[in-house]
């Protein structure tokens, strides 16, 4: 595949570069074809250029050593680059919100564990210590913490597991501070219609929530 690409606009031209190519190479292609392009534009004062640069984000020095290319020709002028890129960062965002992380070790009071998505938690949470995620939290290990799920006000979010140790469980905007309870390995705190958390047993996601569900069949 050649390094760059030239293609006509209906006002200027498109130049694509390719994402696998080195900058030595894209260089060195620039410099043969707008040196063709200058030959066959000599009687136009301004030519604009749209450079699209696939899956490759141009840094700071890259985006520079293209620009002294186009600086040899003071009728050329780069109207914008664009990569796909920035198309994809949108979609990490939204794996990374769906995604469920594991999560084991020991976490000390003082400290915080912040996630995006789902977390399976293993480890030891201090009291003290907070876990917190934007989805929900499944508990399979010793909690005396601080736990937070649907950090971005997500009212679905959940947290299964056993929370009877634990100091404090927040979802969404709704806090309670656990005391005396029988809670276990099967309790399932989420809100209700009626906006209070609530406590219930992990059959009923089955039905409150079934893609959580779901997910907590295939762990």
């Amino acid at each position: 595949m050649e390094a760059v690409t030239l293609k006509g606009r209906q006002s200027g031209f498109e130049l694509q570069l390719a994402s696998e190519a080195s900058l030595d190479e894209i260089t060195a292609a620039l410099t043969t074809l707008l040196a063709r392009v200058a030959g066959d534009t000599k009687d136009q004062e301004h030519v604009d250029f749209v450079l699209e640069t696939g899956d490759r984000l141009l840094n700071e020095d890259q985006a520079k050593a293209v620009q002294t290319v186009f600086d040899t020709y003071p009728q050329f002028a780069i109207k914008t680059i664009h990569a796909a890129v920035a198309a994809v960062e949108p979609l990490r965002a939204e794996f990374a919100a769906k995604a469920t992380h594991l999560v084991g070790g020991v976490l000390r009071s003082g400290q915080e564990a912040d996630y995006s998505g789902d977390v399976l938690f293993l480890g030891d949470l201090h009291r003290g210590a907070t876990l917190k995620t934007t989805g929900s939290i499944f508990v399979m290990g010793q909690v005396e913490g601080l736990l937070i799920a649907g950090t971005l006000g997500d009212q679905e979010a959940v947290i299964v597991g056993d929370i009877s140790r634990a100091a404090q469980i927040r979802i969404a905007d709704t806090l309670e501070i656990i005391d005396k309870n029988s809670y276990t390995a099967q309790t399932t705190s989420y809100i209700d219609d009626l906006h209070a958390l609530v406590h219930g047993k992990v059959p009923a996601l089955a039905k409150l929530r079934p893609k959580l569900f779901r997910k907590l069949e295939e762990m």
